[in-house]
């Protein structure tokens, strides 16, 4: 027996190529391309993350989820200026095809680009890790980095709002992580608008809370956009395996699983606001930028670092 099309569900005049199960909506490619950009649109506007007369910093990787979120923004506010931010790490055989189609896109979408190459700036790579206590845990390394850069970016740029790409399937996944472990301090940090610890820092804000992973992969490959296809080759593997057939099978029988978790974390963020006792923050000596300690977690990073290569610290002055 032959299946005929199924018409798409919003336009009626194409066949539906897109099954989004949450919604039971059947799409066009057009018709899913619409629908992801309004849903960036309305979150944005829900959570008031930035206002139309705002610059706004872009994380950007070169993967599929921050390639998504700069098109999006682009598309769903075509009057705003957006400024694209790209960290350099030097990892080798991948770091190249990543600042390779961050450029590409940004030339597509004229957008200003501004990159931190780790290796001119700071005299070593994430590779470089390797040498150290971390070469078993090089993600943890590599997210106190880039955080830390991502701010160094903004300020270079001058912008007081960065978006990421963290999308529904990051969030759920780290909130049942934290969970299970009682860090009830990171699962705050989970909230879509993240407010600076000073004034000087950037307001952070995730477009892509309540956008699944793969729709983001179809709007890539819809739009017709340059994004980095492989894994960071010291990304955790099992780990990403095991949290995504986790979110898989709970998600089998209620398909709406994911917008749940999210919705009712939500309501519990002023809760555990209440109940968390927050840190006290001073400038690190080294780089000025806050910290809980004398010498923050990125400088305490590069040091070790830069122990391994024989070399001197030295970083950027907030």
């Amino acid at each position: 027996m032959i299946k005929m099309p199924i018409p798409c569900r919003r336009c009626g005049s194409a066949d539906a190529e897109v099954y989004i199960p949450y919604a039971r909506l059947s799409l066009c490619p057009e018709c899913f391309r619409d629908f992801y950009v309004k849903r960036i649109k309305r979150t944005v506007e829900e959570f008031r993350m930035f206002r139309t007369d705002d610059r706004v910093g872009v994380a950007v990787s070169g993967g599929k989820d921050s390639t998504a979120l700069l098109h999006g923004l682009k598309e769903a506010f075509p009057n705003m200026e957006f400024v694209a931010l790209h960290v350099d790490l030097g990892i080798e055989g991948y770091s190249e095809e990543c600042r390779e189609k961050v450029e590409k896109l940004t030339e597509v979408l004229d957008v200003e680009l501004e990159v931190y190459d780790l290796k001119e700036e700071l005299g070593f790579t994430i590779d470089d890790f390797k040498r150290t206590i971390y070469r078993r845990k090089i993600c943890s390394a590599c997210g106190t980095v880039k955080r830390h850069i991502f701010e160094v970016l903004a300020g270079r740029v001058g912008v007081k709002v960065l978006a990421t790409g963290h999308n529904l399937d990051d969030i759920v996944g780290v909130m049942l992580n934290n969970f299970f472990s009682g860090n009830w301090s990171q699962l705050v940090r989970l909230r879509p608008v993240l407010e600076p610890v000073e004034p000087n820092q950037t307001l952070k804000v995730k477009p892509l809370i309540t956008t699944p992973e793969d729709e983001n992969l179809l709007y890539c490959l819809y739009s017709d956009l340059p994004f980095r296809e492989e894994n960071c080759p010291h990304a955790h593997k099992e780990r990403i395996s095991r949290n995504r057939e986790i979110l898989e099978f709970l998600s089998k029988r209620n398909p709406n699983f994911r917008h749940q978790m999210l919705r009712n974390f939500l309501k519990l963020i002023p809760i555990l606001e209440e109940a968390i006792e927050k840190p006290k923050y001073r400038r690190c000596r080294i780089c000025g930028y806050p910290s809980s300690s004398d010498v923050c977690a990125f400088c305490r990073r590069v040091e070790l670092v830069r122990k391994a290569k024989g070399m001197n610290i030295k970083t950027e002055k907030a």
